[in-house]
């Protein structure tokens, strides 16, 4: 941070510097959390790089904690029509979805803030079961190689807004380079250098980074994929991981790895039954007497359906 000043702004409104790229999200943002409808807490974060010219934008990450009354789920409807107007934005590069509520697994994923790993946003959490999220390039980098990223997440689950009778979520608004470089990085195009220093923690890691932003067509071969595959599974069977959050993020990222793995593998019988018994021993790690074991299990065994 020798030649970078954190800025933390505390406004009503977004900030308008975004551009118009992600205009229709961006206005239903604004009328989200400024309706009297709408109770809502809110924390933002920027940074920008003063050392050069115009201070591009490096990190954001604004955060909009909001409460609505259950038959105000029309505003909730009103925010996604925005996303699916957007869709088609030269842009856009990626529209994501998952819908939860009663019984279904919820769905984490991470949002890199700025250039610091260590600096994330996860979505899909806790009770927020349903999110969606829409990610585009930054219209103003050249290089296009930053991005910012859009979601609303909600709780989803009928019992609990019954209950409450109200309905509890989060918009998201981040900013960050594209994480395209870690498949380079660590799994087969870096000097060999970078190569002998790729633990199956480090590959764990990024596959986890890939699998969140749905980008796993970055892995475009069976090789790298079943490299990724070994490295979770590693990462996975350690002590203390199965029955934690980790864990559960490292099942996730299985379950879409073998989503994408399978069709390179159809005529492959004995290379997916190999795959599936291994999926089988981590099982045998998930404690299915609490919460976290039984949705790690559900994770699990989808992967094992997408590669049957």
């Amino acid at each position: 941070m020798k030649q970078r000043i954190i800025t933390l702004v505390l406004l009503t409104g977004l900030m308008p510097t975004i551009g118009m790229a992600q205009e229709n999200v961006k206005k239903a943002f604004d009328k989200f959390v400024t309706s009297k409808k709408v109770e809502v807490k809110k924390t933002f974060s920027e940074e920008r790089d003063f050392t050069k010219e115009n201070r591009p934008l490096v990190s954001k990450a604004d955060i909009y904690a909001f409460t609505i009354k259950k038959s105000q789920r029309k505003l909730i409807d009103e925010v996604l029509a925005a996303f699916e107007k957007d869709r088609d934005n030269k842009y856009v590069y990626s529209v994501l979805t998952h819908t939860g509520g009663h019984g279904v697994p919820t769905n984490t994923r991470e949002l890199l803030v700025g250039n610091r790993r260590e600096n994330s946003v996860y979505i899909g959490q806790d009770e927020m079961q349903s999110w969606q999220l829409i990610c585009l390039l930054d219209p103003a980098d050249a290089t296009r190689s930053h991005r910012y990223a859009y979601v609303i997440e909600w709780n989803d689950d009928p019992k609990q807004v019954y209950l409450s009778g109200k309905i509890r979520g989060r918009l998201v608004v981040t900013y960050s380079p594209i994480p395209q470089n870690v498949v380079d990085e660590y799994l087969g195009n870096a000097p060999d250098k970078a190569k002998r220093s790729a633990s199956s923690e480090d590959i764990a890691n990024e596959i986890n980074k890939i699998a969140m932003t749905g980008k796993l067509n970055l892995l475009n071969n069976k090789a790298q994929m079943l490299t990724s595959f070994e490295a979770l599974k590693t990462e996975f069977m350690k002590e203390n991981t199965a029955n934690s959050q980790r864990g559960s993020t490292i099942v996730m990222s299985i379950y879409v790895l073998c989503e994408a793995m399978a069709p390179m593998m159809k005529d492959d019988k004995d290379l997916r039954k190999q795959l599936v018994e291994e999926i089988n021993t981590m099982c045998m790690e998930c404690n299915p007497d609490i919460e976290l074991g039984r949705s790690q299990m559900n994770y699990l065994t989808l992967a094992k359906k997408a590669l049957r």
